[in-house]
């Protein structure tokens, strides 16, 4: 049974139904409750009646695709997206991270890790840091960062980030004027060591600008081939 993350209830979207089963099954024994979709539409159906702690997305789906799925998920809902795919190219990565998940796995799949990837998502998408001299709230030039509520507020309005995003922000957040390495971001963001692939960084770092800076006023700056500095202070 695994302590950190005990009874967390997943939803296991794949068409292939002996995969689906043996990915329950396995998730199982490692101390997680799921529930099976084997479409993109039984999937949302599920989203809509049940409460789910983490997704675990397949890309190709009989009546969608994952990422199209991914997108209009979060629309909706904020818990993290794991998508598990024998597709293993950057272009389907990237897609996969575009379209608002939070990590990509690929099969086959080794159940230790992912689990751990799987606990690693859950933890940072429930954790909390409200201990700041202001309350939970963070002020900065054009952002509010509402710690408690994991909001984050620009110009009266609420922008809508992914968990990934969200945790990006805070980190960078909280060490103002600072060089954060691609590294560093990858091991406190998603908890382990990213064995050079940066990629994963670069794409939500991007998707994160978009949403928090259009107008490309520098509230995040670019240090080519080293990392990033938040400039919003």
């Amino acid at each position: 049974m695994r302590g950190d993350c005990k009874m967390a209830h997943l939803l296991i979207v794949e068409d292939d139904y002996d995969l689906a089963e043996i990915t329950k099954i396995n998730l199982m024994h490692a101390g997680y409750t799921s529930d099976n979709a084997y479409t993109g539409n039984q999937a949302e159906k599920m989203l809509e009646e049940n409460r789910y702690d983490c997704i675990l997305m397949d890309i190709m789906l009989p009546d969608n695709t994952g990422d199209i799925l991914c997108s209009s998920i979060r629309e909706r809902f904020s818990c993290p997206v794991i998508f598990i795919s024998c597709l293993d190219n950057s272009s389907n990565i990237v897609t996969a991270l575009n379209c608002g998940g939070d990590d990509y796995v690929v099969k086959p799949v080794n159940y230790d890790i992912l689990c751990a990837r799987i606990d690693a998502n859950i933890r940072r998408f429930k954790s909390q840091t409200p201990d700041f001299k202001d309350g939970p709230l963070r002020r900065f030039k054009s952002l509010i960062i509402d710690t408690l509520r994991r909001r984050v507020i620009q110009n009266g309005k609420e922008i809508n980030l992914s968990s990934i995003e969200y945790s990006l922000l805070l980190y960078m957040s909280e060490r103002p004027d600072t060089l954060l390495l691609y590294n560093d971001l990858y091991n406190h963001v998603w908890e382990r060591d990213s064995y050079g692939d940066i990629r994963t960084v670069m794409v939500h770092i991007s998707n994160l600008r978009k949403k928090i800076d259009a107008e490309h006023t520098g509230i995040i700056e670019t240090v080519r081939g080293a990392g990033y500095i938040f400039c919003d202070v």
